[in-house]
């Protein structure tokens, strides 16, 4: 039954015992023409007239055409029609339907039949019972397309059945009442179509006509199957005649062997059912089944169908094995055939092919295949048919096959009782066993699998119990084979004896499974010992020369050495061949399979002393210096062998040294087998090689492929191994130092490298593997935790190219792989907790500190509170102070450090993992290295800063890192203070004379806070440089706590007095407060009384102990005084005031250098003193002038030091503040008018400003002030405004703005009383040049932007550095010479431009910062380019610069415009050219046109110039960019017009004559051409080539000669030709004769050719 529900759909009726009788006749049936499901082709003759919808009849009038396409669309209308919930569906829809319905349901096109099946269904549900008069007219066609072979049409089909008729019971029903009809459909179908009666082969295809016909034929088989199953045999025998007639159908039978799969493997199953079922049918048709099943079956099977029919095959022999009587109708017996069909192998039809093979001839009758008549056996002949067969399966189906022939070969055995079938059948099978293991022939290559053996296995279990004598001669041939084999193996012989052995030993270990009791029978471990004892003879005669012997002792004793050990003489004899043979011939040939023999044996025996000793002795044998050249092969199969009886072996003294000996050598052999050698005794550390060897050949290894790539491409490669199979090693060996660098570096490659394969990324993620495994084990391991992270704390210490971002990247990767036990013991090596990061510290701060930092820091002068000299002194030594470091490196190790564990504190909760004061001294320590970084960062003031943290982006700099660390430190301090206010500091914590301890318990953030503050006091009562830094802290942390906004002027009253700050001897801690609570300090009732306090103790303060007592004083006074935002504070009474001001002047009675600081402190003090005094006249003010003016005096002396740098700032804002109130004093105002020496010594330091190597911040604070006040100093001051050219130079933005300012007012002045020399002289000997000092500034461009990296930076907008502004200030300063500068001047200008080639630097320059090479240039109509100010301010810093270059850009065009266009048609790049001229043409040419047509227009209004003349009129046209000059001469004109491009000035002018008279040709045009070429090559515009045109008519008609080269008598020059030729008398211009001696090369006359005598 199981065969017969293939044929069943899901849901489809199943059989029950009640039907619907129907008596209708046949007769009856067939006299009604709607049951004639086949009609002619088209629907032409059905009437859609009872259709009252016109929509509805154009619809089915689309389905009567013949056109697929157009019955598709009607088919979709008619289904969107009826899902139209408005649409009107009436019976009569259905009535014309079923018409359409049956020839629509066999439609060519497979979407045809999807919707005909789905609207059968849709109407019929929609009028249920109204359908059912209409269902026998469409019942055959619908329950056919059940079985369509189109499983989506089929499914649709089932569908819409299962719809209409929901339930399983109503489904059968439907079979039961319509049986009748559905025959009727299936015997037209079989009986009555044709391929004339299904479609016209006007209009399709043969080919698809048959299809059609089949698949129709399919579906009325199929259906006729279904009813012999669901129909009640009642019901069948009432229609018995219908199921003969559809029975005997030889359409039926023919579809047998259609070329249609599906419809022939209908066709077999309906044949397997009625044998089932009906088996009388099939006796009752004898000549059918021999003729269509038997023969044509054989014959023409299709493909698909080859399993079904096989199966059909099989059932009808078995129930009717007389169909095989050969029929007479075929003259080929059918056991030719079924040979034939055999030979043609399973054709895809899969293993179960050959299993119906076996079965059908097991069953074939004695008449077909008689196995008890030798003489009729056909052995060969099936043999043959088999072995063809076999060859042509793939290697999926081979094994069936060679199983169902030895099934069959057995079966032949056992069943036959004849001795010659049984000898035949054994030769057979024998036969199979000899081309399986030898692999000869076709077949034996081809039966190559390991299924074969178990075929073979299975053939031999079958014949034992029979016909034990064949088994044993079949297991004997086996042996027999193996044993020649080994005899008769030579040299050379290699794989396939091997595949040979590998087969038989596969086959031996199947038969060796089959029970004892048979196995015995046949005398298999007595074979196997024989084997085992000729191999070993064999080896031994050879000395292991021939591999195959021994490749076969091995698999023998791999694999059946319980046979062995149960014989125990050949057991000692195998003993014996270890012991004394192996040793003497491993060197052989068959020294892979003689360490496989001898670990296996040790593996059986399991004796430690006889495996130690063999070990040591092979070693021995292989170390012969002889075999040195072949033994390391050997050795490192031995090595990879040994794992298996690695606790039998030790490590080997001799074997240790020889692997150290290849480590030292193997960078420089290229052999692979040295790595090989060195990587196996890596994996066999602890028994190949001690764990001490292993580490100390990684450490060499290590270091040996350090700093070379490619060696560590190999190293790496090759330690891949070594990190999957012995991690322990790798793992002690990153324990070591080196171990720790090799970390480093394989995750620094890791991170630059993406592929995932790259050794690097293999180790390092086997690395993190282990990591995580390790953390999961009952005793976690934390040592490789600690050396891991000790190498990457030494990264960040070391490595300053290692980014700190990757480093803390790794720790966050380490810390997630730790458990808690682990981090708590990591956490304090990751975070440099100890004594790294306090030696870092204690170095940092042993450092002197510049006397700058006063100026920068948030305590200000408190630096000089330091009570060790030593740490703030300075030195003068050109310049080099006492506090710039030796070296940068111990402040980027301490920077670095901080940076990484700052950031890894963020990332991590490893911060609370530390010991509670340890978290307290590394607090206390990030907020004193981030006050380092803030003077680190007015160390390099306005310079760049190189990287410190290891930054891949080339634009971040060490500036850049700091900024960011100070944020980080900021962060950290905001997220610890927390709810700390600023009343929870004790009262006693800055109270010199109380000492307290901070405990160690743990506390919340208040209690933490709490004791950071009083840790701070402990420090800052020392005076200490930790004490300064941690006051700064304090200032910090006081700052953030007064800008709590519950906090009020009272609570810094309570807090003044709760703390005693008015007695307090913690001056430091003191200042501290003062300045983090400046915005009260000046409201402060307290304080105030403190300043009056302070400032008497001054005025009383002896002589003697004012650079001690007074000093301190001074400096607490300060922080009480300054930065104090309220505009009202007055700091003193004026009384008080004046004192103390004559006080602080009298301290420096006469001029002195000693104690700056001390000065510099007064000065201070005085700028918060004179603005009490401002009002009041007097002495004073004299001596406040006198002590500015010393004071200057000192800082010019001592201008290069550091130290006089707080004492210039301080006096700068002294003077600006003085100078402030010379409105308001007559005083002031007087002594100002009068004092020269300030004006002076500012000028002068002015100028010394050049010699100063540092511009820190501090320094950059001095430069500003002393801008201001030198922009006021008189320019008649300024003797020399050339030695001012240099400032451009210095690493100052300031100074460089103000040289440029004054350059910039100074040099109009100079250019008068040049025009007025070079107009008075005459004879040309005035040499008049650009600045040399000028010109040496724009020599090159800056160094810092010569790479991409640096031009990207600009481009993406970047600031104005210190060398790229005095470069462009430079090209600023070279145009102010050219503005306004006569023709004469200017010519001379650019001949120094031009000896330089400066031009052609800065234009290249400009194209790449202005993005002209990048396609998308800046937009420059966004600002003002024709002019520049470095006061105005702009929306960002980055337009500053590109304002300047375009403006830069704009003054090349305007001074220089020939020189700018001999350099744009040089270019070679057409898309740079192309994008030069667009630029240009875009945003400056209109704005140039525009300047050059209004200075003629200017000029020709002003009087007494040179373009004035009556007798020329000049007419400008802005339209047309044209000058039209007219030059009138008795009544007639000559007539010039100058045309300017729409792209001027990269294109020239052009100058046309329109009209000339009393002119020669030749002359008109060098006139022409003399006139553009001073706009052209000379640098000249337009009003000057008039000029030269007027100037050249009127001395033509004055009767001067013109030059007999140039026809021209003005030369570019102005210059009249007064060369005069004493031969010929011809004048020449000395330009043009210069020019003429070059090119001619000699001195001769260009007319009569005699020597030049320059005669006039």
């Amino acid at each position: 039954m199981s065969k017969r529900e293939k044929l069943k759909i899901k849901n489809d009726p199943r059989r029950t015992d009640s039907h619907h009788n129907e008596r209708s006749t046949k007769a009856s049936y067939k006299a009604s023409s709607k049951a004639q499901y086949y009609e002619e082709p088209g629907h032409s003759h059905i009437d859609v007239a009872i259709l009252d919808n016109p929509q509805l009849m154009v619809i089915f009038k689309g389905l009567q055409k013949r056109d697929p396409t157009t019955k598709e669309k009607a088919l979709d209308a008619l289904v969107t029609y009826l899902q139209d919930p408005e649409s009107v569906v009436e019976e009569s829809i259905l009535a014309v339907w079923v018409q359409f319905y049956p020839q629509l349901a066999s439609e060519f096109s497979r979407r045809l039949r999807m919707l005909a099946h789905k609207l059968q269904g849709d109407l019929f549900r929609r009028f249920q019972r109204q359908s059912a008069k209409y269902m026998k007219d469409s019942v055959g066609k619908w329950l056919g397309g059940l079985y369509d072979n189109d499983k989506v049409v089929a499914r649709t089909a089932t569908v819409s059945f299962e719809s209409v008729f929901t339930g399983e019971s109503k489904r059968h029903q439907v079979f039961q009442v319509f049986h009748v009809q559905l025959l009727d459909y299936v015997k037209q179908a079989l009986t009555a179509k044709d391929s004339h009666t299904l479609a016209d082969e006007k209009y399709f295809s043969q080919t698809d006509i048959e299809s059609k016909v089949d698949r129709e034929v399919a579906c009325g088989i199929s259906l006729f199957s279904y009813l012999l199953e669901c129909i009640s045999p009642e019901a069948i025998e009432e229609q018995q005649y219908d199921y003969a007639e559809i029975f005997t159908s030889e359409t039926l039978w023919r579809s047998l062997t259609s070329t249609d799969s599906y419809l022939s493997r209908a066709a077999l199953s309906l044949i397997v059912q009625v044998a089932y079922n009906y088996t009388d049918w099939l006796r009752a048709m004898p000549r059918y089944l021999g003729r269509y099943l038997i023969s044509n079956g054989l014959m023409n099977i299709p493909t698909g169908a080859v399993l079904d029919y096989l199966e059909c095959l099989v059932t009808v022999t078995r129930f009717y094995p007389t169909a095989w009587t050969p029929s007479s109708e075929t003259n080929e017996p059918s056991f030719s055939l079924l040979l034939a069909f055999i030979s043609q192998g399973s054709r895809y039809a899969g293993p179960r092919y050959w299993h119906y093979v076996e079965v059908l001839i097991e069953n074939l009758p004695p008449t077909i295949l008689d196995t008890n008549d030798f003489s009729c056996f056909p052995i060969n002949e099936l043999t043959t048919a088999f072995t063809t067969g076999i060859l042509m399966e793939s290697r999926t189906v081979v094994d069936s096959s060679v199983d169902a022939y030895m099934s069959l070969l057995a079966y032949f055995s056992t069943m036959s009782e004849i001795t010659q079938i049984q000898e035949a059948s054994l030769a057979k099978a024998m036969d199979i066993v000899d081309q399986y293991i030898l692999i000869s022939g076709a077949l034996g290559k081809k039966i190559s699998t390991d299924n074969v053996a178990r075929s073979l296995t299975g053939y031999l279990r079958k014949i034992i119990p029979e016909h034990e004598e064949f088994a044993s001669r079949f297991w004997q041939r086996t042996v027999e084979i193996l044993k020649k084999t080994v005899e008769n193996t030579t040299e050379g012989s290699g794989v396939d004896v091997k595949e040979t052995v590998t087969r038989w030993i596969s086959l031996t270990k199947r038969v060796t499974a089959v029970p004892e009791e048979l196995t015995e029978r046949i005398g298999i471990s007595s074979a196997i010992c024989r084997l085992v004892e000729t191999c070993l003879s064999s080896v031994e005669s050879c000395g292991g020369s021939l591999p195959v012997p021994a490749y076969i002792l091995e698999s023998l004793l791999k694999e059946f050495f319980s046979y062995v050990k149960a014989d125990k003489s050949l057991l000692q004899s195998v003993d014996d061949f270890i012991v004394n043979t192996i040793p003497a011939i491993i060197s052989s040939s068959s020294s892979a399979h003689l360490i496989n023999v001898w670990v296996n044996y040790e593996q059986q025996i399991d004796d430690t002393a006889h495996a130690s000793k063999l070990w040591e002795s092979i070693v021995q044998s292989l170390l012969v210096p002889s075999l040195v050249e072949t033994s390391d092969t050997i050795l490192i199969n031995l090595l990879t062998s040994l794992k298996p009886i690695k606790s039998s072996v030790v490590p080997y003294e001799r074997l240790e040294e020889y692997i150290l000996r290849k480590v030292e050598v193997i960078f420089d052999n290229s052999e692979d087998t040295d790595w090989d050698v060195v990587v196996a005794s890596l994996l066999g550390e602890g028994y190949a090689i001690s764990e001490q060897i292993a580490i100390e050949i990684l450490n060499r290894l290590s270091q040996m492929s350090s700093f070379d790539s490619y060696r560590e491409e190999i190293f790496f490669k090759n330690l891949i191994p070594v990190s999957q199979k012995n991690f322990k090693i790798l793992s002690a060996f990153i324990k070591t130092e080196e171990g720790n660098r090799l970390a480093s570096r394989l995750w620094q490659l890791a991170e630059s490298i993406e592929d995932a394969s790259d050794p690097a990324n293999v180790i390092r993620q086997r690395l993190e593997g282990q990591l995580n495994i390790s953390q999961t084990n009952d005793r976690p391991d934390s040592s490789l935790f600690e050396s891991l992270a000790n190498s990457i704390v030494t990264d960040v210490e070391n490595d300053p190219e290692a980014s700190c971002e990757s480093l803390v990247n790794r720790s966050i990767s380490l810390w997630g792989n730790a458990n808690v036990d682990t981090r708590s013991i990591i956490a304090p090596k990751l975070l440099c907790v100890g004594s790294r990061l306090r030696n870092r510290l204690e170095i940092a701060l042993s450092k002197p500190i510049a006397p700058s930092v006063s100026l920068v820091n948030n305590i200000a002068g408190a630096l000089f509170l330091i009570s060790d000299v030593r740490l703030r002194s300075i030195s003068h030594n050109n310049g080099q102070e006492a506090y710039e470091d030796e070296s940068e490196e111990d402040k980027i190790k301490l920077f670095r450090l901080v940076s990484y564990a700052l950031d890894l504190v963020g990332k991590t909760d490893a911060f609370e993992y530390l010991p509670y004061l340890d978290k307290l001294h590394m607090f206390l320590s990030f907020q004193i290295v981030s006050e380092l970084a803030k003077d680190e960062i007015n160390e390099y003031g306005s310079r760049k800063m190189p990287p410190i943290f290891g930054a891949n982006d080339l634009s971040y700099s060490g500036l850049d890192d700091l900024l960011s660390l100070t944020e980080s430190s900021n962060e950290q301090l905001e997220s610890k203070i927390g709810l700390f206010v600023l009343p929870d500091i004790d009262g006693d914590t800055f109270d010199v004379g109380n000492h307290r301890d901070v405990t160690t318990s743990s506390k919340d953030h208040v209690g933490f806070m709490q004791d950071v503050v009083t840790l701070i006091g402990q420090f800052t009562r020392q005076q200490t440089v930790f004490g300064f830094y941690a006051a700064r802290v304090l200032a910090n942390i006081v700052s953030y706590l007064v800008e709590d906004a519950d906090f009020q002027l009272k609570n810094a009253e309570q807090f003044f007095e709760k703390h005693r700050l008015r007695r307090s001897k913690d001056l430091l801690a003191s200042v501290a407060i003062f300045q983090g609570m400046s915005n009260y300090v000046g409201a402060m009732t307290s304080t105030d009384r403190l300043r009056n306090e302070i400032a008497s103790d001054i005025l009383g303060i002896r002589p003697a102990s004012v650079s001690s007592e007074g000093f301190n004083k001074i400096i607490l006074l300060n922080s009480l005084v300054h930065n104090i935002d309220d505009p009202n504070f007055s700091p003193f009474p004026p009384n008080r005031a004046i004192m103390l001001l004559k006080r602080l002047l009298e301290i420096f009675r006469e001029r002195s250098a000693e104690n700056l600081a001390l000065r510099s402190e007064i000065a201070k003090l005085l700028v918060a003193v004179l603005p009490v005094v401002k009002g009041l006249y007097g002495e004073h003010w004299y001596r406040v002038f006198n002590f500015v003016s010393e004071s200057l005096t000192i800082c010019e002396e001592f201008l290069t030091s550091d130290e006089v740098t707080p004492l210039l700032f301080h006096t700068l804002k002294v003077l600006a503040l003085v100078r402030s109130y010379q409105d308001q004093n007559d005083d002031i105002a007087d002594l100002l008018a009068e004092d020269s020496e300030i004006m002076d010594a500012l000028v002068r330091i002015l100028a010394a400003s050049v010699d100063v190597k540092r511009r820190s911040q501090a320094r950059l604070l001095c430069d500003s002030a002393l801008s201001r006040q030198i922009i006021e100093v008189p320019l008649d001051k300024i003797s020399d405004p050339a030695q001012l050219f240099p400032i451009l130079s210095v690493e100052s933005e300031p100074l460089q703005k103000t040289i440029l300012k004054l350059e910039s007012r100074i040099i109009p002045l100079t250019q008068e009383s040049l025009a007025i020399e070079a107009a008075l002289d005459t004879r040309g000997v005035l040499n008049i040049e650009l600045p040399v000092e000028l010109l040496s500034l724009v020599m090159s461009i800056p160094e810092d932007i010569n790479g991409d990296a640096e031009v990207e930076e600009i481009r993406g907008g970047g600031m104005l550095d210190a060398e790229m502004r005095a470069y462009l200030y430079s090209w600023k300063l070279i145009f102010e010479y050219f503005e306004n500068a006569p023709f004469a001047l200017k010519t001379k200008y650019a001949e120094s431009l031009k000896e330089g080639d400066y031009v052609d630097s800065i234009l290249n320059l400009l194209s790449f910062l202005l993005s002209l090479t990048s396609g998308k240039p800046l937009d420059a109509s966004k600002l003002p380019f024709t002019r520049f100010d470095p006061d105005d301010v702009l929306e960002s810093p980055s337009q500053e610069l590109q304002w300047l270059l375009l403006h830069i850009y704009y003054q090349l065009l305007h001074h220089v415009p020939s020189m700018v266009r001999k350099w744009w048609a040089e270019i070679r790049n057409r898309q740079l050219s192309l994008a030069v001229e667009s630029f240009t043409q875009k945003y400056f040419s209109p704005v140039l046109i525009d300047a050059e047509l209004q200075s003629v227009q200017t000029k020709l209004t002003e009087t007494g110039t040179e373009a004035e003349d009556e007798n020329v009129q000049v007419k400008v046209s802005r339209v047309t960019h044209e000058v039209t000059a007219v030059y009138s001469i008795d009544e007639q004109t000559m007539e010039m017009i100058i045309r300017v491009p729409t792209n001027f000035p990269l294109h020239d002018v052009h100058v046309d004559g329109v009209k000339r008279v009393g002119v020669k040709e030749n002359q008109w045009r060098a006139w022409l051409l003399a006139s553009q070429s001073v706009i052209t090559s000379q640098n000249g515009n337009i009003v000057d080539a008039l000029v030269l045109f007027r100037r050249n008519v009127n001395l033509h008609f004055e009767g001067v000669t013109e030059c007999a080269i140039c026809y021209s008598i003005l030369h570019q020059d102005r210059s009249l030709p007064n060369k005069r030729c004493q031969t010929c008398k011809n004048k020449f211009h000395a330009g043009c004769l210069y020019k003429w001696f070059q090119s001619a090369n000699s001195s001769s006359c260009p007319l009569c050719r005699q020597p030049f005598s320059f005669g006039r």
